[in-house]
């Protein structure tokens, strides 16, 4: 078999100035063209790479040893931006005003753009053909679910996915996965509560909506303690409330807006069942109304058992058994990467970005900034559980 870290040290470079170029140049879900066409450039060089690009858009799904007999491996990466404006002094920030990598896609694109260059240089250790999934709107907006409907797991068929995410709670170079839930299953929910308004100084002639409002942001705390068990994770949050535009005037309606989210599909269906009466009925209770509209959101990302201990064997294979993390805690956080689940097995990992010394902002932070000494770490994982597959 080839020996994978002379070819991962020879392109790190290269992939490190690609993953800058990409964080400089940020783009949103839907829109990720100039970032699609850096990709499929580069992916058009690699001699027996067959490209697809504008699928769902703008993402793209490059085969790489069609014609090979074994299982197909898919390995998937995100590539849009998150709409918030940078607030780093780095070379490499973003240019664009509204828009930054805070969420380490740039990382997990070049990452993967290495591993179909590594691979393709020992295309003949594979024993089936591997896809490398390049995925737009993950934040908030499914892009796996259109990528999925546009045929990116079929034409080979693809049997086993993978996918990784960057992370400043592990220590650099870990890996850290479950045999299970991973990561929560969420839904976002728009309130609007329609009162009848007045003046201020005469609150008996109206119907105050945001003190029904207030009330409902309370009351909800109720389903989390009273309707779910304690020992299972939920939560419902409710950050933005939005009223009158003047402190002397109650609003005819005020719209709240948050999230809910479980680590189980089943809890997830009866938050949104319960929050929905609680609304209607409190507004109804104060002689208002109220409607509560569900958007978005993903199921439960849940790895499959054995492919997790896969995954987690992958890593022992070069790693120190200190830096594997096989039980790592499920995160509240949502992806969309559990469309994918939904369809095939697979497994998501973390990887681990927090150097040893002063610790790097968190994900969603403006001077967020993905750590490029994770990258030989990825694509090596990226590259063994692929080439792997099929003599495991």
């Amino acid at each position: 078999m080839t020996d994978f870290r002379r070819l991962i040290e020879d392109i790190t470079p290269a992939i490190r100035e690609f993953r800058r170029e990409l964080h400089k140049h940020p783009e949103p879900a839907f829109e990720e063209h100039e970032t699609a066409a850096r990709i499929a450039t580069r992916l058009g060089a690699i001699g027996g790479m067959e490209v697809r690009t504008d699928v769902a858009g703008t993402g793209i799904v490059a085969t790489l040893g069609r014609d090979k007999s074994g299982p197909c491996v898919g390995l998937r990466a995100d590539m849009d931006c998150l709409r918030m404006q940078e607030e780093s002094s780095i070379d490499h920030a973003s240019v664009k005003d509204g828009l930054m990598h805070a969420c380490g896609h740039d990382g997990h694109t070049a990452c993967l753009l290495g591993a179909a260059m590594v691979l393709a240089e020992c295309v003949d250790d594979l024993a089936g053909p591997v896809k490398f999934i390049f995925q737009p709107a993950e934040e908030n907006k499914g892009g796996a679910r259109v990528m999925i409907d546009e045929g990116c797991l079929e034409d080979p068929k693809v049997d086993v996915v993978y996918g990784l995410h960057g992370t400043t709670a592990l220590p650099l170079g870990s890996v850290g996965l479950n045999p299970g839930a991973m990561m929560a299953a969420s839904k976002y929910f728009t309130i609007t509560i329609n009162g009848r308004g007045c003046h201020a100084a005469s609150p008996h002639r109206g119907i105050d909506p945001v003190v029904i409002g207030s009330q409902i942001i309370c009351a909800v705390q109720s389903i989390i303690t009273r309707n779910v068990s304690p020992l299972e994770p939920a939560l419902i949050t409710i950050p933005k409330f939005t009223g009158s535009t003047a402190p002397n005037v109650i609003p005819e309606k005020v719209v709240l807006e948050g999230t809910l989210r479980a680590l189980s599909n089943k809890n997830r269906k009866l938050l949104e069942r319960r929050l929905k009466e609680l609304v209607e009925q409190t507004a109804a209770a104060h002689g208002a109304s109220a409607d509560i509209e569900f958007y978005g959101g993903y199921p439960l990302l849940e790895n499959d058992p054995g492919e997790a201990v896969y995954v987690a064997e992958i890593a022992s294979s070069f790693l120190p058994g200190r830096k594997i993390i096989r039980n790592y805690p499920p995160s509240m956080g949502a992806e969309d990467f559990s469309f994918y689940l939904g369809e095939v097995a697979g497994a998501f990992f973390w990887l681990g970005l927090q150097p040893k010394g002063d610790p790097l902002p968190s994900l969603h932070h403006p001077q967020f900034d993905f750590n490029d000494e994770a990258i030989p770490t990825a694509i090596r994982m990226l590259c063994e559980i692929a080439r792997r597959y099929a003599v495991r």
